[in-house]
């Protein structure tokens, strides 16, 4: 598990959020660091850390990123909880997805994946299919990221 949200994601990832004008707000390293947030994410109360860049000016640039550690006693309950959520649930090829497509006005793209491991999600602020193809990917790049099995 990373302590920081350095460590989370790889540095072509980082450096294209910065490109777009995306700064570390929250989390573990950035700018507000744990204080961004009210009370802890799912993901935090599991053990793991949530990152949220975005530009403080434009809200519905924030992407969310969080990881979480994940074993056979805290599975079902996760898995209960995304269901809850109304979550579609995707075999993909090592792990279990859950997530909401979204829209582009104001319903954000959801992606849960679990792994044996693992817990990692991405939450974009807009959704639609292009934001989660995008979550997607970060969450394979967490993944590689942080060795997740």
């Amino acid at each position: 598990m990373p302590s920081e949200c350095a460590g989370i994601l790889p540095t072509q990832r980082i450096a294209s959020f910065e490109a777009q004008g995306l700064i570390l707000l929250g989390g573990p390293g950035g700018l507000y660091g744990e204080d961004y947030l009210l009370d802890p994410t799912p993901e935090e109360a599991a053990g793991g850390i949530t990152c949220i860049w975005g530009d403080e000016l434009v809200p519905e640039s924030t992407v969310t990123v969080s990881v979480a550690p994940l074993s056979a006693q805290t599975r079902s309950g996760i898995v209960e909880e995304l269901i809850a959520q109304g979550l579609n649930e995707t075999q993909l090829e090592d792990a279990i997805s859950y997530s909401r497509l979204g829209d582009e006005v104001s319903s954000p793209a959801i992606v849960n994946v679990l792994r044996h491991d693992s817990w990692i999600s991405v939450i974009e602020a807009l959704g639609g299919e292009a934001f989660l193809e995008e979550a997607l990917t970060i969450c394979d790049e967490v993944a590689t990221q942080v060795h997740a099995d």
